[in-house]
């Protein structure tokens, strides 16, 4: 999909829930959506569901705009990106914490998206192994001694 068209269709979007949002689109390994809004609280929800809610619609607007999947990140006033980085800080303090303890942890149950940020930012962390477990909606990362 082309960077234009994207933009135009956020800016559509948003300009519905929003007008005075700014938004920015972004092709840093995938199609980011940047937004900066100052009613960005209810755009963003309680813990991220309507922001995540946003961007599945985006997300779908865009796909079948293109005819084909389009896979975008929306993030409102840096709320996910900051989300990212507390989630990459917890994962390292408890691999950490696993390295010199020996014992195992797990974390709490997280989306995909969550456990995919979690297991990239262990990959190369030695001395552990992590591993997703449960299933549905309880899955959650465990972090194991090697």
């Amino acid at each position: 999909m082309d960077q234009k068209i994207l933009l135009k269709l956020a800016q559509d979007f948003f300009s519905r829930f929003d007008p005075e949002s700014k938004v920015e689109v972004i092709d840093n390994d995938g199609w980011w959506v940047k937004v900066v809004s100052p009613n960005s609280g209810h755009l963003i929800g309680k813990m991220g569901e309507t922001l995540e809610a946003i961007q599945y619609v985006l997300r779908l607007a865009a796909s079948q705009r293109a005819g084909e999947f389009i896979g975008l990140t929306v993030d409102i006033d840096g709320y996910k990106e900051k989300k990212v980085n507390e989630l990459k800080e917890l994962a390292v303090a408890m691999a950490e914490n696993v390295k010199n303890s020996g014992y195992a942890q797990e974390m709490r149950p997280m989306s995909p998206a969550d456990r995919r940020v979690v297991h990239l930012a262990l990959k190369d962390f030695p001395g552990i192994k992590v591993d997703s477990v449960d299933e549905g909606e309880i899955r959650r990362i465990r972090i194991e001694p090697i």
